[in-house]
């Protein structure tokens, strides 16, 4: 495939499914037209239909037999490939009957139903294929399984997937090299980034799994510091070309100094305090928060600041005198992207 020849990466059929969903689902947009053909020649046929009376005499075509005997057109509406959507199949038919495609969208409304209700069969595809494989059992499958669900999910999030297009004016610096790329893919899709597990180097003590897994939790070295520091630290420059005059890691609250926020600024009476954090989804002690963050829209990034970062401030920002001159607002990433 062209993915394999680009970035040396060989699929297996549940990657290549992913990556052929679009960037918004998880996946990297390597859909084939063949997928949505058919939708394309109902949308056409329909258009054409409206537009035909204006443009030919009635009696000559009638407008109401166009579409009744048009073979291809009802070709189209028995393509195989349309059968396991009955979604999309009943969009179309109320369509039919109502005379109106959704304004001239009804090609991207039903492409876009078919893409949610594949990636709803390989969500649930993925999860049977771990439990026939056997390798898992137990409390050990049913984490494996919420953790697949979980990645989709982030991956899935707004913003997530900014890295897939690239900037020919950016910085060159910000630009991944083709090993980066390699190993971003790689994640994106659940596919191992190494041939075999190893002792951390970080740690010593903790086993590196051809997942990443342990290398995107693992506490030792300092690089999940140097992380939410750098990202402190960019969104700290844009408040100051705003002009907001931000202060990083002050104490702010009248009531505890033991509290300082990442970054805070006033603007308009309100005193705003950003929390920046990175999380990970797929944290190994922590199953609760993978589930969470399969449940949520948002990913990881969403659980996390509902759960964590909104708790945070809430009590010490009631207790102060005036509360509702206060705006706690979290900033959280994950490294999925999200």
């Amino acid at each position: 495939s062209c993915l394999a020849t680009i970035t040396g990466i060989e699929t297996d059929a549940s990657a290549w499914a992913l990556a052929s969903l679009p960037v918004r689902l998880g996946g990297l947009g390597l859909h084939s037209c063949a997928d949505t053909a058919a939708i394309a020649h109902i949308a056409a046929t329909f258009d054409g239909e409206a537009c035909l009376p204006s443009l030919v005499t009635p009696y000559v075509l009638p407008h109401a037999m166009l579409l009744d005997e048009d073979d291809t057109f009802l070709a189209s509406l028995e393509d195989p490939r349309l059968a396991p959507f009955e979604s999309v199949l009943e969009k179309i038919q109320n369509v039919l009957q109502a005379r109106d495609n959704y304004g001239g969208r009804g090609q991207k409304v039903w492409s876009a139903t078919v893409h949610d209700e594949r990636r709803k069969a390989l969500l649930i595809s993925m999860t049977e294929e771990l439990g026939r494989s056997g390798r898992l059992q137990g409390s050990a499958l049913a984490l494996k399984q919420v953790q697949v669900r979980a990645r989709i999910q982030s991956c899935s999030a707004q913003h997530a997937s900014a890295w897939l297009y690239g900037n020919a004016e950016a910085d060159p610096r910000l630009w991944l090299s083709p090993a980066e790329l390699a190993v971003a893919i790689r994640l994106r899709l659940g596919l191992p980034i190494a041939p075999m597990p190893s002792i951390c180097r970080l740690c010593g003590t903790g086993l590196a799994d051809v997942d990443g897994v342990h290398a995107r939790s693992c506490f030792s070295g300092g690089r999940r510091t140097r992380m939410h520091n750098a990202l402190r630290d960019v969104i700290a420059d844009f408040a100051r070309r705003g002009l907001l005059a931000p202060a990083v890691e002050r104490p702010v609250f009248s009531n505890t100094e033991r509290k300082r926020p990442d970054i805070s600024y006033v603007r308009d009476g309100t005193t705003v305090v950003l929390d920046v954090a990175v999380t990970f989804p797929l944290q190994p002690s922590n199953p609760q928060y993978a589930k969470r963050a399969a449940e949520k829209p948002g990913g990881a990034a969403t659980a996390y600041a509902t759960a964590v970062k909104e708790g945070k401030y809430r009590g010490i920002i009631d207790n102060e005198p005036n509360p509702r001159e206060w705006l706690a607002v979290p900033l959280v990433v994950d490294t999925f992207g999200a």
